[in-house]
């Protein structure tokens, strides 16, 4: 007979008893319940963490005493390695373990189970399910690990109805038949319910069998109860219900049309366990008594059910045939969902290959509807990597530098989707007898939509980088360049509100659905391309006011640097082809001005014969190169046109052309120096003219002034000189300082003899003739290459004794005035002065004329 362990007195503390091993064993069984990971390590965890002196105690207490109606196990964090044995409700836990007995009984290891009631119970749920916790301790925070919400509500509430409160309905004897029935059969309809919201919650399906209703009865009898084969059948259609549910869930379209690959093999994953969950389920005893009795009963129900039952059977072989396909994929899908858009390329073509094995080898999953599916899942997730790798808010802050990249690797991953499926159809029609003859618009609907949003993007991002204040504007030169800049910035201040309008879209940008997105953009791109023709007519009036080619070149930079446009930087092209064009003209205007030079070198008196020409040549030259050299400068930065080579072509001629003309020159006069032109140094340096007055002039070689004014420009020119015009030139000041002396000994000579004619010059004989010995050694001793000292000497006695002789003349001249004038005065007096008509007598007459002789001698 089981050992009966009985109730100690009431006021007794403490009762020390044995412990039934069997009852014990049952509870420590239980206890898996603590352990939050795989139940297979329970046992290992129950050895360490078991501890007999402080878990047997409580234990014997609940098995022994029958006030004691309560043992609980608690642990308070998730890793908690113990455990503690308690009969009193903590205020706060992690997870427990909770067991109820029925305090009229006694406890024996063979009603152990059906007395005692055991169940599970996380933090946070316990105000629900017991109604004699505090409500501060219902509202106290979760401890971490712990679930919440009304899952894990539905969850405790299952549990605490199965495992408490209907097996005490269904056990008690006390309740009228017609009651309990009535109410059991709104509680089975109840549980069913709620079982099958807490495990859909989950993603199982599991089906409600109420153990009760066959315990105790053979299968013939259970058939003639009406009641209780109408409960079997409600539950039979409620499985059936469940059952046709879970076989029409054929694919995971309720997990989002934006869901990846791997969603589609967590779902048949999910639905092969699902099924085969089902499965075990209907060949478990239970579901074979509930058939047995509604097969004996005769029930309508029943064939539909079964049909289902073996359509499970194949739907579960079916699932599991797909995942073990779809398997293959996991790997390379799960690589693509944490791979940046720059790796989509290279992980599409071995998926592809894996779903064209697929389709080749698999059963049951190469129907079309399904590959179609997976592959636009595939699409779905290279739409997601791409998206989650751009940020829409660089974008409207104008950072746009790393978006771009973006898009344009964005843009470049759905290219190769295209290309790889392209490529992986046409092997699958080479090699398989079923071709990929999928709908193309429907496959390629969202990758193109997408593709199109990225272009869109991408041009917001040009928008960005071409009006954005952030943009460093160059410095433009001219009278028009503060107004230039000023309508810059008026331009990307309008700018900056289309972007406001796009960032306070309500919807999201990268949602390929939201179709109100093309209204929005067509908006932007309306908005942008009137501030593009804003900005081309500030073009338009920078170059207008340009002072010359170089300024122009200038213009052309700055806007070709922030160009970034395509309607931009073809207005730019347009104006560097119209600048090719004007320096074209300045070339040939130059050709022009080159060849009238070469038919008529410059007779102006400051340019010498032969470097004139070729300075003339070099100014029209360096006009034409300052032009060039500023234009290689900037030409990388501008676009090519086709003008441009013309015009290279023709300035290389016109260069070349000058440059050989300006050498051909210099080699021209190069000979015409003669290494003899110094001895005309030794000449000397005055010569007298006898025919002329005696007149003097400078005896200086004008093929020497000549040579020096050539040495000059051509030294300008840095074109090489003959040696000896070197030496010569070399001391060009000294002979230009004596020229400028020899000038003046002459010019102050040639004053004295002009002045005197030739009567006078023999009343200055003497004079001049010692002049002429002053004069005389620069006639014919001295010569340009003689004793410094000497020249200096001779020319300052020169000068001297010609300022002498000078002064002499002088006077002579201003006595020779004074003379002519008072004989031209007596010659011009009146001796008389005599009134017309008026007769005088002789005394007075004498008065008269003594008084006029007196004042006009005067």
């Amino acid at each position: 007979m089981d050992q009966v362990i009985q109730d100690g007195l009431e006021d007794q503390d403490v009762v020390t008893v044995a412990v039934d091993p069997v009852c014990l064993g049952w509870i420590q069984d239980k206890l898996r319940l603590l352990l939050y990971g795989p139940s297979s390590d329970w046992q290992a965890w129950l050895d360490k963490a078991w501890q007999p002196a402080a878990h047997e105690q409580p234990i014997a207490a609940f098995l022994t005493r029958l006030k004691v109606c309560r043992l609980l196990a608690i642990t308070y964090k998730p890793d908690d390695v113990n455990f503690t044995m308690m009969h009193e409700l903590p205020p706060k836990f992690y997870r427990m373990v909770y067991f109820i007995k029925d305090p009229t009984k006694f406890i024996t290891r063979s009603n152990i189970a059906q007395v005692v009631q055991f169940g599970v119970l996380k933090a946070g749920y316990l105000a629900r399910a017991v109604s004699s916790a505090s409500a501060d301790d219902a509202k106290a925070p979760s401890s971490d690990g712990a679930n919440d919400g009304t899952a894990g509500s539905m969850e405790a509430l299952l549990r605490l109805v199965g495992s408490v409160y209907l097996p005490q309905v269904i056990n008690s004897g006390s309740w009228p038949d017609a009651v309990r029935k009535e109410f059991l059969a709104y509680t089975h309809r109840f549980m069913a319910n709620l079982t099958e919201a807490v495990h859909e919650a989950q993603g199982r399906t599991v089906l409600y069998m109420p153990a009760e209703e066959l315990a105790g009865l053979s299968i013939s009898k259970a058939a003639w109860d009406k009641h209780l084969t109408r409960r079997l059948e409600t539950t039979l259609i409620y499985w059936t219900r469940q059952i046709t549910n879970v076989l029409n869930r054929q694919d995971c379209s309720d997990s989002g049309q934006q869901a990846g690959p791997l969603v589609e093999i967590e779902f048949w994953r999910s639905r092969s366990l699902d099924l085969s969950g089902i499965r075990a389920q209907l060949e478990g005893r239970q579901v074979a008594d509930m058939v047995a009795v509604l097969s004996l009963a005769g029930s309508s129900y029943l064939a539909p059910f079964l049909q289902l039952k073996e359509l499970i059977q194949h739907e579960a072989v079916a699932a599991q045939d797909n995942v073990r396909f779809l398997t293959c994929l996991e790997e390379p899908c799960k690589q693509l969902s944490k791979a940046c858009p720059l790796e989509i390329p290279g992980l599409l073509p071995q998926i592809l290959d894996r779903i064209r094995m697929i389709w080749c080898l698999s059963r049951f999953y190469n129907i079309p509807e399904r590959i179609t599916s997976l592959l636009k899942r595939l699409s779905n997730e290279v739409i997601n990597r791409c998206s989650a790798a751009l940020r829409l808010g660089d974008i409207f802050t104008g950072d746009v530098s790393g978006p771009m990249d973006i898009l344009q690797q964005s843009m470049a991953a759905g290219a190769a989707w295209k290309s790889c499926y392209e490529r992986t159809a046409a092997a699958v029609g080479r090699h398989c007898p079923r071709p990929w003859d999928f709908d193309m618009g429907s496959l390629y609907s969202y990758i193109d939509a997408f593709l199109q949003r990225c272009r869109d993007l991408l041009e917001v991002c040009e928008a960005q980088l071409q009006f954005a204040p952030s943009t460093k504007l160059p410095v433009f030169s001219g009278t028009r360049g503060p107004e230039v800049e000023r309508n810059i910035a008026d331009i990307q201040v309008a700018f900056q509100g289309l972007v406001k309008q796009l960032k306070g879209l309500k919807y999201d940008i990268l949602d390929i659905k939201a179709i109100q997105w093309y209204d929005d953009f067509n908006v932007f791109k309306v908005g942008v391309r009137d501030l593009e023709v804003m900005l081309e007519n500030v073009l338009e009036l920078a170059l207008d006011t340009a002072p010359s080619l170089q300024g122009t070149l200038e213009l052309l930079e700055g806007f070709q640097l922030i160009a970034k446009r395509d309607a931009v930087k073809r207005a730019v092209q347009k104006h560097v082809s119209v600048f090719y064009g004007k320096f074209m003209g300045e070339i040939n205007a130059a050709k022009k001005h080159f060849d009238l030079l070469r038919r008529c070198p410059p007779g102006s008196p400051l340019l010498p014969k032969y470097a004139g020409a070729a300075r003339a040549a070099a100014t029209l030259l360096r006009r034409l190169e300052q032009t060039h050299g500023v234009l290689i400068a900037v030409k990388p930065m501008l676009p090519s046109v086709p003008e441009e080579a013309d015009a290279l072509t023709a300035y290389e001629l016109t260069h070349q052309s000058m440059q050989q003309f300006i050498v051909n020159t210099h080699t021209e006069w190069f000979n015409t120096i003669d290494n003899s032109i110094s001895k005309q140094l030794q000449d000397n340096l005055l010569t007298q003219d006898k025919a002329d007055r005696g007149l003097l002039s400078m005896n200086f070689n004008p093929q020497l002034l000549a040579m020096s004014q050539e040495v000059v420009h051509w030294e300008r020119l840095r074109m090489a000189v003959p040696y000896i015009a070197m030496e010569i030139q070399a001391q060009r000041e000294k002979y230009r300082v004596l020229r400028d002396n020899m000038l003046m000994v002459v010019r102050e000579y040639n004053k004295v003899l002009v002045a005197l004619d030739a009567e006078e010059r023999k009343l200055f004989f003497d004079r001049i003739r010692a002049l002429d010995r002053r004069i005389l050694p620069g006639v014919s001793k001295l010569n340009w290459v003689a004793d410094k000292h000497a020249l200096e000497f001779y020319y300052k006695e020169a000068r001297k004794h010609c300022r002498i002789a000078d002064c002499s003349v002088c006077e002579f001249k201003t006595g020779m005035t004074k003379i002519d004038t008072l004989c031209k005065g007596i010659a011009e007096g009146l001796l008389i002065n005599v009134e017309k008509k008026r007769l005088y007598d002789h005394t007075e007459f004498e008065a008269v004329q003594a008084t006029h002789h007196d004042m006009v001698s005067k």
